[in-house]
């Protein structure tokens, strides 16, 4: 209670005595005797003194007089007895003549004597010292003690730490009380020891979803499609339940391939609610951090409280939180890119992998594993089923599924909706007519959206120079005149790829890479252009000369998407520009707070590489331009085929999602490249049979494995001689061992030859199984093995 508080708090360390006379005082009326006070309180009168001097009592005290006590005879008599004592002579002379009772100040003034002296006269019956005691008198009002209490025992933190308390009716955390009060801990310990407040400590969890809201969601109605393969995939998950480890050639591993829009979600999401039935948990992975926000909130919304998400952009405490949560038991879902896969779940039995064809599953540093692989195998120690989904699957999943390893299962439709929501969106847009067609009773589907490809040789010789061709800023102008969203994909960074000298053709290129810098703009209009490594981050300021010959005809060459940001912005001033790259996700939520801008139409044309490309369901947007369909189409890596086909399939999924309808434009100066003209189809088969005879042509994957080995040293010469010879190692062996198949390509240097101040010279193994070949081989420090990698540049 309130009463208590005040008594705990005259209890407090400091001034003690002082605090106790005004607690004395407090209750008393009119002026009080000092004796009275001393018995009631213990103190003395330099007590009182002091709290008189911080005005808190007026203290009455009457200076004491001297009175002659002997006849005027009788002093002559004693100042002969005492004249060896001048003081005390001077005294009696002085009181001789007088009548009236003198101030001891007096005496001391006059004759300069000391208390001393008055105690011996007094001993010698000659004076008296008489003295009123003083009176103690309240000067502040009663109502006001309590503060001033407070104030005399320095506790006014833990008065304010109180009255903060008093108004809450629950635990509050530490953090919160100091920020209120501005108290300490030393404060509060304090409090507790006197039994004012208790402090417990309770372990918090750090929770990067901690506050977060989720719509719930129901499941909607399945399509026939979907009903198909989730008859599958039920059975698979369900007959797994409590079964043992299984062997990997009886390991129940799906490979949905489904068309963008096609439902994949939905059945991840329903195959998520049956094994988390049996009591069991799950992963989900997905290939980059920016398609994470849209998975949480798709998978919270059907299991609220269920979730933790780990990545790279996590603080260290957060991931570690994470991972103590999801070891005691209270996460059931792990999403998040391919370290999930490390999540440690006990009760496994589900492993999710969305957009299995991406290169980003696999780790490029040691140990380098592959996630794929790597949830394979750990599906068939933990007895889980595997689910592969993917538009464009990786050509080697592709072919274990023709060939049975992998149960292949298709959804080759693209949903649009159920048709109660297709009406509410008619009337949303003020659409009359629409080109859904009814799937089932209830769902509709549309057709993929058309892909037109524009010849950019064509362009030139049009006399447009610009990046844009002309179909493209016309369907640009189109979109924007709708108030409809545009997505412009192009997969560089930066504002030019390089940086030339026009009289001596001189490229700046990095000290530490020998690969060209990127020039950047300076980042919201502030600061100086940039030169950017892209491989060591190397950073210098944009030369106004060239450092080799001083002439000042230095042009900037090649496009990125700063680049084209200005570009829109030049020819649609009235656009609202949004660029989503590396370079502007540097914070942990940057991506959500880009979908979740761009979702809520606060930008028109969103400008991106290739983190744009895939798994994000925008429905305004009507249109993906293309701007360079060639940027990885001729690099020497036999995958350079396959990465376009992707790339381009998916960006152009991310049209067309609602029933607005959409377009693609892709510019190419390759137009007659199976890889784009197949994706300017969706036609995956297609590319798959015309990949896949080029594959078989050259014994690459999935007809043989490959191992790349790569040495690095400071030392070109070293680099060159060590991979000699290890090459000279290898071709003995093979012809020792008499492998069939097996070849090697190399050693050549690597095409980025030199990286961060270190040359790097390659060989790669082309083996049915390069582990044969290599298993017994010595490498000496440098060496870098790399099984079954997703690239050879």
């Amino acid at each position: 209670s309130p009463d208590q508080v005040v008594n705990k708090i005259i209890e407090l360390r400091g001034a003690q005595k002082q605090t106790k006379v005004l607690g004395f005082l407090q209750g008393t009326e009119g002026p009080i005797w000092a004796s009275q006070v001393y018995a009631e309180t213990g103190c003395n009168l330099s007590t009182l003194r002091d709290l008189a001097a911080h005005g808190l009592i007026n203290l009455e005290e009457e200076e004491p007089v001297v009175i002659l006590c002997v006849s005027p005879d009788q002093v002559v008599n004693k100042i002969v007895e005492l004249r060896d004592a001048q003081k005390q002579v001077e005294v009696l002379d002085l009181l001789q003549g007088k009548e009236e009772p003198i101030c001891q100040s007096r005496i001391y003034a006059e004759t300069g004597c000391n208390l001393s002296t008055l105690r011996d006269l007094v001993a010698h019956g000659l004076i008296s010292l008489e003295e009123k005691e003083p009176e103690v008198i309240l000067r502040v009002p009663p109502d006001e003690v309590v503060n001033n209490i407070v104030e005399l025992r320095g506790a006014q933190k833990q008065v304010e730490v109180l009255d903060f308390l008093r108004g809450e009716e629950e635990a509050i955390w530490v953090s919160w009380v100091y920020a209120e009060t501005g108290c300490n801990l030393d404060t509060l310990r304090r409090l507790a020891a006197h039994g004012l407040i208790s402090l417990e400590e309770k372990e918090v969890w750090r929770d990067p979803l901690e506050g977060r809201q989720f719509v719930l969601d129901a499941p909607p109605k399945l399509t026939p499609d979907q009903e198909a393969v989730w008859q599958v995939i039920s059975q698979r998950v369900t007959s797994n339940e409590g079964q043992s480890p299984v062997t990997r050639y009886s390991l129940p591993v799906t490979l949905l391939h489904g068309v963008t829009g096609s439902g994949k979600t939905e059945i991840y999401l329903r195959a998520l609610k049956a094994v988390l039935g049996q009591g069991r948990q799950a992963i989900v992975l997905v290939p980059e951090i920016s398609l994470t926000p849209q998975t949480i909130r798709r998978f919270a919304a059907r299991f609220p409280g269920r979730l933790a998400i780990i990545h790279s952009r996590l603080s260290l405490g957060e991931r570690y939180d994470t991972w103590r949560r999801i070891r005691a038991g209270n996460v059931d879902v792990v999403i998040g890119p391919r370290s999930a896969l490390f999540a440690p779940l006990r009760r496994l039995g589900l492993i999710v992998m969305d957009e299995e064809h991406e290169g980003s599953y696999k780790q490029e540093r040691t140990p380098r594993y592959h996630a794929r692989e790597a949830a394979v195998k750990l599906a068939e120690l933990a007895g889980a089923v595997v689910i592969l989904g993917s538009a464009t699957p990786d050509l080697v999943s592709y072919y274990r599924a023709q060939r049975g390893e992998y149960r292949l299962l298709r959804l080759p439709k693209r949903i649009m909706g159920h048709r109660r929501r297709i009406e509410e969106q008619r009337v949303s847009y003020e659409i009359e007519d629409t080109s859904y067609r009814l799937l089932s009773d209830e769902a509709c589907y549309t057709d993929l959206p058309p892909v037109r490809i524009v010849d950019m040789r064509e362009e030139l010789k049009a006399g447009n120079r610009g990046m844009f061709s002309r179909a493209l800023q016309g369907a640009l102008d189109e979109t924007l005149d709708k108030n409809q969203q545009a997505i412009l994909f192009l997969n560089r960074r930066g504002a030019a790829t390089f940086v030339m000298c026009r009289d001596c053709g001189h490229v700046l290129r990095c000290d530490r890479c020998e690969v060209p810098l990127t020039y950047h703009l300076p980042r919201h209009g502030a600061g100086e252009p940039r030169l950017i490594c892209h491989h060591c981050n190397q950073h210098e300021p944009a030369p106004q000369v060239c450092p080799n010959c001083e002439s000042k005809r230095i042009k900037f060459f090649g496009v990125g998407t700063q680049k084209v940001e200005a570009a829109v912005q030049k020819l649609f001033p009235q656009a609202r520009t949004l660029r989503w790259d590396r370079d502007t996700t540097g914070g942990k939520w940057s991506h959500e707070a880009f979908l979740q801008s761009f979702i809520e139409h606060q930008a028109d044309v969103l400008i991106g590489t290739q983190m744009i490309a895939k798994g994000l369901d925008l429905p305004l947007v009507t249109l993906v331009g293309v701007v360079a369909a060639d940027t990885a189409l001729h690099l020497p890596d036999f995958w350079a085929s396959e990465r376009t086909f992707q790339l381009l399939t998916q960006v152009a999924g991310r049209a067309g999602r609602s029933i607005l309808g959409g377009q693609v434009i892709i510019q190419t100066y390759t137009p007659e490249h199976y890889s784009i003209q197949m994706a300017s189809r969706h036609d995956y088969d297609g590319f798959y049979e015309k990949e896949l005879a080029f594959r078989r042509e050259h014994g690459y994957p999935p007809f043989a494995r490959l191992a790349k080995l790569v040495y690095v040293h400071q030392n070109q010469k070293r680099c060159q001689e060590e991979a000699e010879k290890l090459h000279r190692v290898l071709n003995n062996k093979i012809a020792r061992l008499g492998l069939p198949g097996a070849g090697l390509i190399g050693p050549a240097p690597c095409f980025f030859g030199r990286l961060r101040g270190k040359y790097r010279w390659q060989i790669v193994v082309r083996a049915s199984e390069p582990q044969t070949l290599l298993e017994d081989v010595l490498f000496p420090r440098g060496w870098r093995v790399d099984i079954d990698p997703v690239s050879t540049l």
